[in-house]
């Protein structure tokens, strides 16, 4: 950015569990076979409290994004939880929901690696929506408004793009109007560049989450083109009314396969990526996805104070 030019508001976050604090934990869980309506109720009452706790901790060290864990219910998406827990925790989840409101944290969910919406197997793209609608009703649930999204990849590109990409297309139909609302798509490391990404986006008006590590090894027709660009390319799905752009930053581990998330950020990295983002004037999350979560926000701190976010030691209290 140039000297003088004013910083687009920047929120930062990570994903699922805080591991800087030992008071604090993920979402717990159980095996299919002890899955009763009694335990189910007991890990969702447990969830949700743990969930408050966390976006206190959170507001503490200024993380004013956060990726719910797809465990948050238990078997959320499977037909063993016959819990209606929507509505016999409506008041929990409405209230966890109205914290989040107060201490201006942006909450989100990411379908998990097997939620393929356009596999070729009908049972796979079944419960990949059914994760989609689960994780849409408890935002919902929460009283929060569609900014808080349901990110996913679009899945495989077999037996030809085109073929994948109408299958995609199919399955996001079958979504409720609800769960649509809230989908946004990300661009990955095998198949779908952000290129590929953006197209399919403004094809069904959805936006789309730039994953920068993702890109440096599935770069497409994209793979030369300047980042500000890109971004603008990306900024521009959301529109004016879908929240402020996202995107999911990390970077290489030096010793695992191209595509891999490292323990930390490269502090180098994100600062060449935020200049190039701010350039844009217009305000963007960034979600760190480093193996390290919580902590290597932290570490990222000096970086990120360049740009006008405070994360840490020093962060005003936030409302509670």
């Amino acid at each position: 950015m140039r000297r003088g030019e004013p910083i687009p508001r920047i929120r930062v976050g990570y994903a699922c569990i805080p591991l800087g604090s030992a008071a604090l934990r993920g979402p717990r869980t159980t095996v299919l076979r002890r899955a009763t309506a009694a335990r189910l109720r007991e890990l969702i009452a447990g969830n949700i409290g743990g969930l408050a706790e966390t976006l206190c901790y959170n507001a503490r060290q200024g993380f004013t994004l956060f990726r719910i864990s797809t465990q948050f219910i238990p078997f959320g998406s499977h037909p063993v939880n016959q819990v209606p827990w929507w509505e016999e925790f409506a008041g929990e989840l409405h209230a966890v929901g109205d914290l989040a409101r107060r201490q201006g944290q942006r909450l989100s969910f990411h379908v998990s690696n097997y939620a393929v919406l356009n596999s070729l197997r009908q049972p796979v793209v079944d419960a990949a929506l059914a994760e989609i609608e689960y994780q849409s009703r408890a935002l919902d649930a929460m009283g929060l408004d569609a900014s808080h999204r349901v990110v996913a990849h679009v899945g495989v590109r077999r037996p030809t793009p085109a073929e994948a990409r109408g299958r995609f297309c199919c399955a996001v139909a079958r979504l409720s109007e609800g769960a649509r609302r809230r989908l946004a798509i990300e661009n990955d490391e095998f198949y779908w560049s952000a290129d590929a990404v953006v197209a399919l986006a403004r094809d069904l008006g959805l936006p789309a989450v730039f994953d920068i590590l993702h890109h440096r090894v599935c770069g497409g027709d994209w793979r030369a083109r300047p980042t500000e660009e890109i971004l603008t390319e990306v900024f521009a799905t959301w529109g004016a009314t879908g929240g402020p752009p996202k995107v999911h930053f990390s970077s290489q581990d030096p010793d695992k396969r191209a595509g891999a998330h490292g323990e930390y950020v490269n502090a180098a990295e994100l600062d060449e990526f935020l200049a190039r983002a701010s350039a844009l004037g217009r305000p963007f999350d960034v979600m760190f996805e480093a193996k390290a979560k919580d902590l290597a926000v932290l570490r990222a701190a000096p970086a990120l104070a360049r740009y006008g976010v405070r994360v840490g030691a020093g962060v005003p209290a936030a409302p509670v």
